[in-house]
């Protein structure tokens, strides 16, 4: 009886570790894939800038993409009368400040938060966007976006 229960208590947690599903095909297609590395004109200041042109006949809300180990917004706009996701990672380098330890918690509070690691393993010109369809969270990876020139701006 008591492996028994072990295993349900093993099917169970795994049943609900998957939030995040990826069931066939997505609601959408993506045409074409690009991103842009872009520094600004301060110091450390930078970012890459990731575009999708797609289509869908379907409603689907689009929440966030992780892409070379960060994670970062993505929307949908129009242009031209063509459909697109646009995806702003941050990958500024700015001067990061001491942290302070110190026996009390509330002189720790205005510590910056470490870095958490995305839950996927991509390639360099790998991208996974979650969205939402039907009220359920989805992911998709799209594979082989290309890179374009990097842009600097004043």
């Amino acid at each position: 009886i008591m492996k028994f229960v072990i295993y349900i208590c093993m099917a169970l947690s795994l049943l609900t570790c998957k939030s995040i599903t990826s069931k066939g095909s997505p609601p959408f297609i993506i045409q074409d894939a690009t991103y842009n590395e872009w520094v600004g004109g301060r110091e450390g200041v930078s970012g890459i800038k990731l575009q999708f042109n797609y289509t869908s006949d379907q409603d689907v809300s689009f929440d966030k993409i992780y892409f070379q180990n960060k994670e970062g917004l993505i929307k949908s706009n129009e242009k031209d009368g063509k459909t697109y996701l646009t995806g702003h990672i941050d990958t500024s380098k700015r001067k990061k400040e001491n942290m302070i330890l110190d026996i009390d918690p509330k002189k720790e509070m205005n510590n910056p938060l470490p870095e958490k690691k995305i839950p996927f393993e991509l390639k360099e010109n790998e991208a996974v966007i979650i969205y939402t369809f039907k009220g359920e969270s989805h992911h998709y990876k799209v594979k082989n976006i290309k890179k374009g020139k990097t842009q600097f701006f004043p």
